[in-house]
């Protein structure tokens, strides 16, 4: 998804609640923005990963590259650190393809 808010292509489980997560990655797209502005603005360097927590949902977001991100939305019981691991081992992959 482009940092815009875009979706550049999308997977989803049969059982997954499309809509409702497709308009959330949306807001969280303004919220990476705003996060890779403040990291840059406080010279903290360039905004990698971050993970958003509800009590319904995880979503990992990983940058692609300064316009596109990847993530990975789980119900909370499901395993973060895998979802992290495959992010950071495609993210490069999927770079090359822009």
């Amino acid at each position: 998804m482009g940092l815009d808010g875009i979706e550049v292509e999308t997977w989803m489980a049969t059982n997954a609640a499309g809509a409702g997560v497709k308009a959330l990655l949306v807001e969280y797209a303004a919220f990476l923005r705003l996060l890779r502005e403040a990291a840059q603005a406080n010279d903290a360097g360039e905004l990698s990963e971050t993970t958003f927590n509800t009590d319904r949902l995880v979503t990992v977001a990983r940058m692609v590259s300064p316009d596109y991100f990847m993530a990975v939305a789980l119900l909370p019981d499901g395993n973060q650190g895998k979802a992290r691991y495959l992010l950071r081992i495609v993210a490069p992959k999927v770079k090359a393809e822009l």
